[in-house]
């Protein structure tokens, strides 16, 4: 699932068959070149049922970690090349493991992710109903509530959950729009404090971006995907401290190399759109790593790393930053980092204070988003709790007044819109090339 070149951390996953999970692996990469082909483990895997199935994991973790850590090329090659009858097995017991695969089918990922995302909900429900001050069970169920009302919405596009890891603090990803087919894919990364149980307004957001790039002319079959697929730090000083960076790289690094060797004949486009620590991470994956990503943005960055010295070691077409005049959070994870709007940098600044001739909205502090049907509702339990009926209206009347980078109507989400519904070639690696961005195939 998560590639070779990974060499820190460890991803757990759980692994289910039917509604009862059978292990929880702990995923611990191995060195690179130490891989065999993970066909073989596919095949056995396939071959098993039931109790078989939780056997081969308990008593053979290796050969779950050497398929976790399958190339994605590899993966691209080898799951199409199982019987109908294996591949179908293995998404009905292993619906995590598919799930996750990096460089296996988005229509097969999102069908194994529902799949372990019911059973999953229904665990934690059961969970909670046993134990209903369990913290874990609270947490877990909160999350997955949240990831499941998002993957429902009543939206245009369709929604595909093409990532979803269970634990109590899950990561998933949801894309609006098909990456399967779309000529222009988006990634939308967020930043400290931004959990799984905050889905629903991150893949709105993802929704607004995805609107935004459509009125700038963007392909009719782009997509964006709200991507929860490291573990953000908490709202603090961990945001500036670069440990949860140094994690979340290798993910978004694999994530999208996942999304290229799946679509190996037909590649689309790719862009980054970032906020707060999201753009710190996301600056470590695209310097490390050529991942052929046409436009970076970043909003109320955290800062870039100092090992990064400019824009075009990012290794994108281009690179643009902005960040709001009333964001008072931003400049405090720059103390041993870069501001990507510095002139030494090279990222174009991104204007992102309001155009009041054009009717556009200014952001007002350092959220990413503000805005929902659920929160502009006076009526919500957000407004309901404050009991005074005159200070209820006077605080929603000042959320009202307030927006985050990607809320609609401001002259942030405009601008990346136009910016990112534009294909650029990206900047090649030193020597010339993008190619060798996984090694040999």
């Amino acid at each position: 699932m998560r590639g070779a070149t990974r060499a820190h951390g460890a991803r757990r996953i759980v692994v289910a068959c039917g509604a009862s999970v059978l292990a929880v692996v702990a995923v611990i990469v191995a060195p690179a070149g130490g891989q065999q082909s993970s066909s073989l483990v596919l095949h056995q895997l396939a071959s098993l049922e039931g109790s078989a199935v939780d056997a081969v994991i308990s008593e053979h973790p290796d050969q779950i970690l050497e398929l976790l850590n399958s190339l994605p090329r590899q993966a691209a090659r080898e799951w199409p090349a199982l019987p109908a009858a294996a591949r179908s097995r293995l998404e009905r017991d292993l619906p995590s493991l598919v799930g996750n695969l990096d460089g296996v089918s988005y229509t097969v990922r999102d069908r194994a992710n529902r799949r372990a995302l019911t059973e999953q909900l229904a665990a934690a429900r059961a969970a909670v109903r046993t134990h209903p001050s369990g913290q874990a069970g609270l947490l877990s169920l909160a999350a997955y509530t949240a990831i499941s009302a998002a993957l429902h919405a009543k939206t245009h596009p369709s929604r595909h959950l093409i990532e979803f890891v269970p634990g109590v603090r899950p990561t998933a990803a949801i894309a609006v729009g098909n990456p399967e087919t779309a000529s222009m894919v988006t990634w939308a990364v967020p930043g400290m404090g931004t959990y799984a149980t905050d889905m629903q307004l991150w893949a709105l957001a993802a929704q607004n971006l995805w609107g935004s790039q459509r009125d700038a002319a963007a392909p009719a079959d782009h997509a964006v995907i709200a991507w929860m697929g490291y573990v953000v730090p908490p709202v603090g000083i961990d945001a500036a401290l670069g440990e949860y960076a140094t994690r979340g790289a290798p993910e978004l690094t694999e994530a999208i190399q996942g999304l290229t060797a799946s679509r190996s004949h037909d590649a689309p486009t790719l862009n980054v759109v970032a906020h707060s620590y999201g753009t710190t991470m996301a600056a470590d994956a695209l310097a490390d790593t050529p991942l052929g990503v046409s436009t970076f943005v970043m909003l109320g960055s955290a800062g870039v790393e100092e090992r990064i010295p400019t824009a075009a070691s990012l290794h994108a077409g281009a690179v643009f930053a902005g960040e709001a005049a009333a964001d008072a959070e931003a400049g405090l994870g720059r103390a041993s980092r870069s501001d990507p709007r510095s002139p030494g940098f090279g990222a174009h600044v991104l204007p992102v204070d309001g155009d009041r001739a054009a009717g556009l909205a200014a952001v007002t502090g350092h959220a990413p988003i503000l805005h929902s049907a659920y929160n502009d509702d006076i009526r919500s339990a957000v407004w309901t709790a404050i009991p005074a009926p005159q200070d209820r209206r006077k605080a929603f009347l000042a959320h009202l007044a307030e927006h985050g980078y990607l809320d609609v109507g401001t002259q942030s989400l405009r601008e990346v819109g136009v910016v990112t519904a534009v294909a650029r070639a990206p900047v090649p690696a030193p020597g010339g090339t993008l190619a060798g961005w996984e090694g040999p195939p």
